[in-house]
């Protein structure tokens, strides 16, 4: 058995995703030494760029916002500020129905002259929302949430491929306060989803500049984690490493216990006074000492759903400009394709496509249909080839050929926040602190799952255990 000498630093991080990888870089920013851990042979997690054949390729996340303010704080710390590329012109958005892709409106003044997505019943339910009273429940579904402020049709076309969208999810288990807090919360504080956004519009707005549309990075979303893990000192980040558990020590310490991943026989030690558990939670509660203390704490974590997804990408030469443009189409439940929906990147970013040539992404698998991700390529292939060319008949039989393609699938995509999940990991997390001080939570299980909430998590957790420190105490879980 090969042991290494144990290292002492100030931050321990378990998990070298975008929260880890924000969470280390937060701990370094204040002078704190700083030990990485992470499982797979490369940092990222699941973002990342993959250029072959000409084409550019997202494994995970295809963008972040303008109001990304986490994303953006790291791109100026690191100076990545000319590798940022802008969307596109924001092109046509697209829901599956009968048998077609319809175009989703382009704005305010084409809600009524567009009669593709919606019935003109369905649009007039939709504008009646701010004289709906308002019901507010904690255990308000988000499908149960959409049909009280939206009506049936809007909630079955519009909200629930939204939601699948999004997290791949079910929008039948899905809590309204919990998936999207900030609608809930304008019925709990308004009545109304709409009259809550006017008076929020109302309130002082963030200073910083004000960016609109879909951003990425030239080569890929790949380039920020692997920028981060670049500008930390030497040696901070150590990939290939399992952390097997965490204990206290006398002194207020705790100590990691490693393998390498290809060898479990070579194990070590890291030292450190505070870590941040930036692991899926799964992997999180299993890294806690079996302690009744504890028995909340990894409880909660090991009952969170993850779903798998399977993503395809597909491209090839387009002669006729048959390929359909735009941003993407969402594909409700119910409409007999078991693709969630297709998204069209070279028509979003510049750069993912060689000239001439299209590439799209389609994607199955999620809450409402787990199996699907672990079906064959070539069936995987074939079910978003079928959904394309039905939605867009035009693709069907066209001169739209199909000279690359690649399959990439995640068993642990998207935690799905069902009723009460966000009060679950409060609670947890608190729990966590109270019981290991020092020790703290981090990841898209907790306050969201977009990369801007992943990075915004791993710096709040350094912030939450700094401020910890100064005096509070706790029972130590060994």
């Amino acid at each position: 058995m090969t042991v290494a000498a144990p290292e002492t630093v100030d931050v321990a991080i378990v998990g070298g995703g975008i929260t880890g990888l924000a969470a280390a870089w937060a701990a370094h920013k204040r002078g704190l030494r700083v030990k990485l851990l992470e499982a797979r042979g490369t940092v990222g997690g699941k973002i990342r760029s993959e250029h072959r054949d000409g084409y550019l390729f997202e494994w995970g996340p295809n963008s972040f916002m303008g109001s990304a303010t986490a994303i953006w704080q790291l791109v100026e710390d690191l100076k990545l500020q000319d590798e940022v590329l802008t969307g596109m012109p924001p092109g046509d958005r697209y829901i599956y129905r009968n048998r077609l892709a319809r175009r989703l409106p382009r704005g305010p003044g084409d809600f009524f002259k567009n009669n593709e997505f919606m019935t003109l019943s369905g649009k007039l339910r939709m504008m009646a929302e701010p004289f709906v009273f308002g019901d507010a429940r904690e255990t308000d579904t988000l499908l149960e949430f959409a049909r009280r402020r939206l009506g049936p049709e809007a909630a079955q076309y519009l909200v629930a491929p939204f939601v699948s969208g999004i997290y791949a999810g079910d929008a039948e288990q899905l809590g309204a306060r919990d998936a999207f807090p900030q609608l809930w919360q304008w019925e709990f504080e308004a009545g109304s989803v709409v009259m809550g956004a006017l008076l929020g519009s109302k309130k002082p707005k963030p200073a910083g500049p004000k960016r609109r549309g879909l951003f990425n990075f030239k080569n890929g979303l790949g380039t920020l984690p692997f920028a981060i893990a670049a500008a930390l000192p030497p040696d901070s980040v150590r990939t290939a490493t399992v952390v097997n558990e965490v204990t206290g020590q006398a002194d207020g310490t705790w100590t990691l216990h490693c393998h390498a991943t290809k060898d479990e026989t070579a194990t070590s030690e890291v030292r450190a006074r505070h870590v941040v558990l930036a692991a899926p939670p799964q992997i999180s509660a299993q890294l806690l000492p079996h302690d009744p203390a504890l028995a909340q704490v990894r409880a909660a974590l090991a009952d969170v759903q993850l779903c798998r997804v399977a993503v395809v990408h597909y491209g090839g030469e387009d002669k006729t400009h048959v390929a359909p443009q735009g941003f993407g189409m969402l594909i409700p439940p119910g409409e007999g394709l078991r693709t969630l929906g297709i998204l069209f990147p070279s028509s979003v970013f510049a750069g993912r496509a060689p000239e001439g040539h299209y590439l799209h992404s389609g994607f199955l698998g999620g809450a409402r249909d787990p199996d699907a991700a672990q079906l064959p390529d070539e069936k995987l292939f074939s079910l978003v080839q079928r959904a394309q060319e039905q939605a867009f008949p035009q693709t069907a039989g066209s001169a739209l050929t199909q000279d690359f393609n690649q399959v990439i699938r995640w068993h642990d995509a998207i935690p799905q926040y069902r009723v009460g999940h966000r009060a679950r990991m409060s609670d947890a997390r608190a729990a966590l602190q109270q019981a290991m001080p020092g020790v703290t939570l981090a990841g898209n299980y907790l306050d969201g799952i977009s990369i801007n909430d992943c990075a915004a998590s791993g710096l709040a957790a350094v912030d939450r255990l700094l401020a910890d420190s100064h005096g509070a105490t706790g029972r130590r879980s060994t």
